[in-house]
């Protein structure tokens, strides 16, 4: 048990933002210092009326294939945070049918 949890922590993508980080972020932190703690966005959005959102994404994967994407939004307003809200994504159903054979090379 004690190899598989830290084969979990390992295996987490190495992003510049995670859940407890994510969590640390709190409304009018300004984007200098998000910037600078958590380094560039994935994606800048342009929402319009001076309104930009930005976008941090996590990866978790085991064994090399992905499990999940935690996708962190961030609403910016005059350089402040003013909302916060994130999505976590499976991976898609046909990549799970798609799966590679466990066991090729050697069929028993």
């Amino acid at each position: 048990m004690r190899i598989l949890l830290i084969g979990l922590l390992f295996c987490s993508s190495l992003s510049a933002l995670n859940r407890l980080e994510y969590n640390e972020i709190s409304l009018g932190m300004p984007v200098s210092q998000i910037t600078r703690t958590y380094g560039d966005p994935y994606a800048v959005y342009d929402m319009g009326k001076g309104t930009v959102r930005f976008e941090y994404i996590e990866r978790i994967s085991m064994n090399n294939e992905l499990v999940y994407e935690n996708h962190y939004y961030l609403t910016i307003v005059e350089d402040k945070v003013v909302s916060k809200c994130f999505r976590e994504l499976g991976r898609p159903p046909y990549d799970r049918i798609f799966r590679p054979d466990p066991n090729y090379p050697a069929y028993p």
